[in-house]
């Protein structure tokens, strides 16, 4: 069945001048008589036939894509997809249960129809970025505060039959919106994000936060992304001294290590899907790219090297739906505004609700858990 999976992913994906390549490989698949084999080898198929679709899609962008015009969005949703391609693969051969791959399935699904949503980004106003960064916030302090806990850590929502951990669907999320729009609702919002991961706590999410806003203070220097780079700092510190003892949960903690026990080409495909996340900040011009990249980037690498540092979730190919729709949801607002974009930087058009109105300082420079 997994094999069967596979050939049709590979033969939906891989663009039409690669047809002949496609049936060449789904043959080759076809007389693997190990499964766990077949199984790697379609994996690296179906990573090279999204290599193909990536390039169709970035040979016709300076044209207009119809989703998004933005290569750096366009490859970060390619990504996303197959990291969660690979994570439903790891999932089935590692002999997890049944329910975890449905909802990985599910989220995954849940991320390819916000795609549409992709092409509102550019358009998107500073009061709905700074809006959106604002009810975020509150939902992840409403969580440090009501949330379910777990040996003392507050980091989930009950609803229904799911625990929804807020800080991985919410936090990269505000880190983007700060990272667009730099004004005192934004700093607030990134302010309680901060204080509500110290108070969960939260040591992963909480160095995720302080290493994107750092980046944006390095590159937006001024009172405001000083102080919220200084917040997130000491608030960074705070979880580092209190104690955090939960256990590693099987599938969703420690896999990039554990994957090596089920097999060699399993546990590289699991490190493949991390890089995936990464990869796309290499893949764009350097004017190309703006604050926003480097803050989503560095966002997800932080995530993962926790990950293999400790019992925290594996971003994407790990079980767990909260992480795959808070990658997807956070590429509503990664595309800048066409008039924002001048020589590789991101230029605010709202002078008196941003960083512009600033002056700079004088050392600036440029019952399930998901």
């Amino acid at each position: 069945m997994m094999r069967s999976a596979l050939q049709w992913a590979i033969l939906r994906i891989v663009p039409d001048h690669r047809e002949n390549w496609a049936q060449a490989m789904v043959a080759e698949l076809a007389a693997i008589e190990r499964d766990r084999e077949a199984v790697a080898f379609a994996l690296s198929c179906l990573m090279a036939c999204c290599r193909f679709r990536f390039e169709t899609v970035i040979s016709t962008g300076n044209r207009g894509s119809r989703m998004v015009r933005d290569r750096f969005t366009v490859l970060a949703f390619a990504s996303g997809l197959a990291a969660g391609l690979i994570g439903l693969a790891y999932l089935l051969v590692s002999g997890a249960p049944l329910t975890m791959v449905i909802v990985n399935g599910g989220a995954l699904i849940v991320g390819i129809l916000l795609a549409p949503s992709l092409r509102l980004s550019a358009r998107a106003t500073d009061p709905v970025v700074s809006a959106t960064a604002l009810i975020s916030a509150v939902i992840l302090l409403g969580t440090a505060i009501f949330g379910y806990a777990i040996e003392e850590a507050k980091r989930w929502l009950l609803i229904g039959p799911f625990f929804i951990q807020t800080s991985l669907i919410f936090l990269p999320l505000i880190a983007i919106c700060f990272a667009r729009v730099q004004n005192l609702r934004t700093t607030l919002a990134v302010g309680v994000a901060a204080f509500a991961m110290a108070a969960e706590p939260d040591r992963a999410m909480a160095a995720m936060l302080f290493a994107a806003i750092a980046i944006v203070a390095l590159k937006r220097t001024n009172r405001l992304t000083i102080g919220a780079s200084i917040f997130c700092t000491m608030t960074f510190a705070a979880t580092l001294v209190l104690p955090d003892r939960l256990p590693a949960v099987p599938f969703v903690d420690l896999i990039l290590w554990s994957a090596f026990d089920i097999g060699l080409w399993v546990g590289l495909a699991l490190w493949a899907g991390c890089l995936l996340l990464v990869c796309p900040i290499l893949m764009v011009p350097k004017e190309e790219r703006i604050v926003a990249n480097y803050v989503f980037a560095s966002s997800w690498l932080t995530l993962i090297v926790a990950a293999a540092m400790g019992a925290y979730p594996t971003p994407i190919v790990g079980y767990g739906a909260s992480a795959i729709i808070g990658y997807f949801l956070t590429l509503i607002f990664l595309q800048p505004n066409p008039l924002e974009r001048l020589a590789g930087r991101d230029i605010r058009t709202d002078g008196s609700d941003t960083e512009e109105a600033l002056p700079p300082l004088r050392s600036s420079a440029p019952a399930l858990a998901l």
